[in-house]
């Protein structure tokens, strides 16, 4: 049978790539607004931007962080162990707290958003925030891609489906 349909005790297997492919189908068209913002702010009129950066920070606070924490307390000790200390994913955990620090930086211009009350340096200043978030994510999303694979190739259909569930709740909620 094909993973993910195979019935196991309690129901059926789920299967680890659809998961991840399911939350990025999900992610991406969020990460590439943020591109379309930052080209927005300096040159559309600051409260029409309001709709598209209130959902985007939504996105990024109660979806994409919540997402990220559990992809690392789920996932990376796993791929860890699988590497055999071959290769640490603490650049995977560093883009983490780049995106947090970015994230707390989007928050900040988000107090000002309702009044328009950022400046021309500011709104330059946040649009360097919101390229570097979106930089990032994309680059970030890829790699995660190339450690799905390594789970992929050495884990059985059974440890795979214990990680897709641990994390499939994940973008349930917030979106």
């Amino acid at each position: 049978m094909v993973e993910g349909t195979q019935a196991q005790a309690g129901g059926s297997l789920v299967s680890l790539r659809t998961t991840n492919d399911q939350h990025h189908a999900r992610m991406v068209p969020h990460v590439d607004r943020l591109l379309q913002l930052a080209e927005m702010v300096g040159h559309v009129e600051c409260s029409s931007l309001h709709p598209m950066f209130d959902e985007e920070y939504r996105f990024v606070t109660e979806a994409l962080v919540p997402h990220m924490e559990v992809i690392e307390r789920n996932l990376y000790g796993r791929i860890e162990a699988e590497l055999s200390g071959h290769h640490s994913l603490a650049p995977m955990r560093e883009e983490h707290r780049t995106i947090n620090r970015l994230v707390a930086e989007l928050g900040r211009y988000r107090a000002h958003a309702d009044e328009c009350t950022w400046s021309a340096v500011e709104g330059m200043a946040l649009r360097r925030v919101l390229y570097r978030l979106h930089a990032l994510l994309k680059v970030h999303l890829a790699e995660e891609e190339l450690y799905l694979e390594v789970l992929e190739r050495n884990l059985d259909v059974a440890e795979k489906d214990v990680l897709a569930r641990s994390i499939g709740h994940a973008m349930e909620e917030g979106l």
